[in-house]
């Protein structure tokens, strides 16, 4: 419970001086009783300038109501309780009698008269009113509750709200609050008090009092203060008399907390995926939180930011990390990275709410456009993103100390753009006879320069250039050379193996730009010659493949594609036509002389022997024909 501030009253403003002629106390403020035959009344003797009432205490002796000296009561256990009695019921009325059971505590505690006028006498003549007694064993039993036991100060301090309180416990011995004890707290450092003071005074009340205060800057904080505690003074006069005096004070010990009024939040971002696909839009999860250290998130505030993408990276820019210097501005930093060449091409905004807050953006072309920005080219692309300390509204203006800025090539704000790569080739004979060689030429483009050599990203998070790319030779065909139209690539997509696709064989190149040459003994990417024989007739199809890898997109040529295939088929050789020669009557010879006998030849045998040789040929075109369409 918060008890009301109030402003500090003196328990009883300082006595009055010397000299000074008392006021006759009033009626209401005294009881009236006989003793020996003459009239008198218990209660305040009389009041001072500053209503002070002042109580007798040698009963023996007429009173003139003027101050003689004035000096405290030494400190005791007694005279804090009775201090404490006068503190609080120095104003109180005597319709329960309170007033004259004050005045009869003090003439016990401090009146040493003695005889038919003294106190002991009078005392005795006051029994014959029980209810006087009653009400001062009442007050003397509330004293000891009306001192205080324990005093200490607790500072706490709320860093959402730059504000802090002052928790002023002063307790009695039951441990419970004692109210209307004077306090004055002062504050040391970076902060105020609720009036606007390093200084505030106020008084105790039943419950924990708080006092509040708020931080003006960043450090410690120290409240130290003092407690005033009740005294009594005594009043040398014709009849001596005491009075509440000004109390004395006692120190509170002091306590020191840390504060911070100003705001320096962070800025952690995240691209996800870390690698994405040229033509891909560009984004980034952006967080922005208020870590232990760099002052709290000012309470109901929003906080504004703005992110700057620079894409088409080299390799090279990964080692150029630019970290903005202290107190640097978003467009100086800006300006540096410009003169090192280095322009942003997308652009994004967020606003967060609370701390740890994460915003998923996407970038645009132009600063507030709605148009997304779409990666353009391969490398690597990289987010800066920052709050500008003049953006902001007021409230959270008045906190920054500075700009926040990420660094340029942060680890975490930085991605590849994977670029994309094109293939075009072509056999080098589209059709050959079986067991003939085959070949192809292919021309690949798109990949980065020192591709196969760069080892990975490391702290970036990249996978490193995959060093090969494969090309596989497929066969395809009816298996006897009958049909081998029937399977004709047409989908793109490579079969599964089966009687009719079969793969012949698959090669390891270097996954880089230029012109490759497979087959026809030329060299693999690990130097062993690469020979292919197209040992059956049907389609013989090449296939370049690339898996991709965090720089570079995945591709595969088309396996449908006409330029990448041979066609092997046996070819029929043309047949044979004979034409018939016309007989031919012979001219009459010359007689001849008679043939030998003895030779054993006929002039018959030459034509005979030519007819034989041609029948022969015939029969040999014949059966090549058969052989040529069975497919041996």
């Amino acid at each position: 419970m918060v008890a009301v501030l109030a402003a500090a009253a003196p328990l009883g403003a300082a006595v009055a001086a010397p000299g000074e002629i008392l006021t006759t106390a009033k009626s209401q403020d005294y009881f009236i009783y006989t003793h020996n035959g003459g009239t008198y009344w218990m209660g305040p003797v009389g009041y001072d300038s500053t209503s002070t009432r002042y109580y007798c205490i040698e009963e023996a002796m007429p009173s003139t109501m003027r101050i003689g000296s004035v000096s405290p009561l030494p400190d005791s256990p007694q005279n804090r309780q009775l201090a404490a009695l006068l503190r609080k019921y120095q104003h109180a009325h005597n319709s329960d009698y309170t007033q004259t059971a004050l005045a009869i505590i003090m003439h016990d505690a401090f009146d040493t008269t003695t005889g038919v006028a003294g106190w002991a006498a009078t005392r005795e003549t006051l029994q014959q009113y029980p209810q006087l007694f009653k009400r001062a064993d009442e007050l003397l039993a509330e004293a000891p509750l009306l001192v205080p036991q324990t005093m200490a100060l607790e500072l706490e301090y709320d860093d959402v709200t730059r504000t802090g309180t002052v928790r002023v416990r002063i307790h009695n011995s039951n441990g419970d609050p004692v109210s209307d004890v004077p306090f004055t707290l002062a504050i040391d450092g970076p902060a105020r008090f609720g009036n606007g003071s390093a200084t505030v005074s106020g008084t105790s009340g039943d419950y924990t009092t708080i006092v509040t205060w708020h931080a003006t800057g960043d450090g410690p904080v120290t409240v130290s203060g003092s407690a005033t505690l009740p005294s009594i003074d005594r009043i040398v006069s014709s009849q001596d008399m005491v009075a509440l005096g000004p109390g004395y004070a006692q120190a509170l010990d002091e306590v020191t907390t840390p504060v911070r009024t100003t705001f320096n939040p962070t800025i952690s971002t995240r691209t996800s995926p870390k690698s994405i696909d040229t033509g891909a839009p560009v984004t980034d999860d952006v967080q922005v939180s208020a870590l232990p250290g760099s002052g709290a998130w000012p309470r109901g505030a929003h906080v504004h930011a703005r992110g700057w993408y620079f894409g088409g990276l080299p390799v090279s820019a990964l080692g150029e990390r630019y970290v903005p210097n202290a107190h640097a501005t978003a467009p100086e930093f800006l300006e540096q990275l410009a003169r090192a060449g280095y322009e942003p091409c997308a652009f994004a905004e967020a606003t967060f709410g609370a701390s740890g807050q994460t915003v998923h953006v996407q970038g645009v072309r132009e600063p507030g456009s709605d148009e997304p920005y779409l990666a353009e080219q391969g490398g690597f692309g990289t987010w800066v993103w920052a709050i500008e300390r003049e953006r902001q509204s007021r409230d959270v203006r008045e906190l920054l100390v500075s700009d926040v800025i990420t660094a340029f090539m942060d680890p975490s704000e930085t991605h590849a753009v994977r670029a994309p790569l094109t293939v075009e080739s072509r056999v080098v004979e589209a059709a050959v006879r079986p067991g003939a060689q085959i070949a192809d030429v292919i021309r690949v483009d798109g990949f980065p320069d020192e591709h196969g050599d760069w080892a990975g990203g490391g702290e970036y998070g990249m996978d490193a250039d995959m060093p090969y790319a494969q090309v596989r030779v497929w066969w395809a065909g009816s298996g006897d050379g009958q049909d081998d139209g029937a399977y004709e690539p047409a989908d793109a997509r490579e079969p599964e193996e089966d009687d009719h696709h079969i793969l012949i064989g698959t090669w390891e190149y270097e996954a880089v730009n230029g012109e490759i040459h497979v087959g026809g003994g030329a060299p693999d990417a690990h130097g062993s010659p690469v020979e292919i024989t197209a040992e059956r007739p049907g389609w013989y199809v090449f296939v370049w493949e690339f898996a991709g890898d965090g720089r570079v997109q995945a591709a595969t040529s088309s396996y449908a594609d006409p330029q990448e295939r041979v066609l092997v088929r046996v070819e029929p050789e043309p047949e044979r036509t004979f034409e018939a020669v016309p007989a031919v009557e012979p001219e009459p010879e010359a007689p001849q002389p008679p043939v030998l006998a003895a030779t054993g030849v006929s002039n018959a045998w030459p034509i005979t022997l030519g007819l034989l040789t041609l029948l022969a040929a015939a029969i040999l075109v014949v059966r090549h024909k058969r052989e040529l369409e069975d497919g041996e």
